[in-house]
């Protein structure tokens, strides 16, 4: 089915505030992915398909709170959007309200707290600043803040293989009312969970290391990240750093073709938290959570086609078997 973008007005108000209404359908404001779209300076540019419905975009010079706060100009929604890909946006230097330009970040405003990003681009030429969203995330405002209200200067954060674990190392060289940080994974890129949390310095203007040691990591791809909290509880995540394991331990399942159930035999059954069995969409079909877990599937109801057995560890990862129905 071919999509159009079929309505979008722009209207300038004689204040400084402006506002965006989209209204297009069912469909709504769509881009394809790597498609770049600017409304009244603000850019977006997904890695995804990505579509705004019935949502109404407003420029405020209100900043956000924050130390410093962020710049005069913030795109508010009124209803949250979840966006993934590169989003920037221009602003004037009347707007950055004590902010230096050169340490700008973008930064936005979910649920939780106002979000500072790390590893933004600005351009002091053109008065531009953009970051590349990796992950989905999702947000009802869109603006600019000093890297400084940041609860850390992160100077690295490294992830290395050291035989069947992930070193995850971190250091920084400024803490100012800093709480903690979380050592976050995931095996998409998308669903996070929380490894660790490690005390921070609270207030520091020296070289301070930290690590954590990822003992059992999801065979495939894995990906890390740290959310470094402030007292306030305001946090800035860092960038995400991969690593690739081979399966780190032995599954198999038999009989493979199956007719009416499939067993799993392995080692380590203490590091299992759940057992589930998921069709070729992903779409799960039956779990076992409550210990001592099934160590067998019952796949008798089913229709032939391919299967995954997916087993969640205690960690929080993963690792996936596949299983032909017959």
């Amino acid at each position: 089915m071919s999509r159009y973008l079929l309505f979008c007005q722009l209207a300038l108000l004689c204040s400084f505030n402006a506002m965006a209404q989209f209204s297009a359908g069912t469909n709504g404001f769509y881009t394809s992915a790597g498609t770049i779209v600017s409304i009244d300076g603000l850019t977006f540019q997904p890695t995804a398909p990505f579509n705004i419905q019935n949502n109404t975009l407003t420029i405020s010079p209100t900043a956000l709170p924050g130390s410093p706060p962020s710049i005069l100009r913030v795109y508010s929604l009124d209803s949250p959007i979840t966006f993934a890909g590169r989003i920037g946006h221009f602003y004037r230097t009347s707007e950055l309200n004590g902010n230096t330009e050169t340490l700008l970040q973008v930064a936005y405003k979910n649920e939780a707290a106002p979000v500072t990003t790390t590893g933004s681009v600005v351009n002091t030429t053109s008065h531009y600043i953009y970051n590349d969203l990796i992950t989905p995330v999702t947000f009802s405002a869109v603006t600019a803040a000093q890297a400084g209200a940041l609860p850390v200067t992160l100077l690295e954060f490294t992830a290395k293989k050291e035989g069947s674990a992930a070193s995850l190392n971190w250091s920084t060289t400024y803490e100012s009312n800093s709480d903690y940080f979380n050592v976050e994974h995931s095996s998409n890129a998308k669903d996070w969970n929380t490894l660790s949390k490690i005390t921070a310095a609270n207030q520091s203007s020296r070289l301070k290391n930290y690590g954590f040691s990822h003992i059992l990591p999801a065979a495939g791809a894995n990906y890390y990240r740290l959310k470094m909290v402030d007292k306030d509880q305001s946090y800035a995540y860092s960038t995400i750093r991969e690593l690739h394991f081979e399966q780190s331990f032995q599954v198999s399942l038999y009989p493979n073709p199956a007719v009416e159930k499939v067993r799993i035999s392995m080692d380590h059954w203490e590091k299992i938290a759940a057992v589930k069995l998921l069709n070729a969409q992903g779409t799960t079909l039956s779990a076992s959570f409550k210990k001592p877990l099934s160590k067998e599937i019952n796949m008798k109801d089913f229709s032939a086609g391919l299967y995954v057995v997916q087993l969640l560890l205690n960690d929080g990862s993963s690792a996936a078997v596949k299983v032909i129905k017959q």
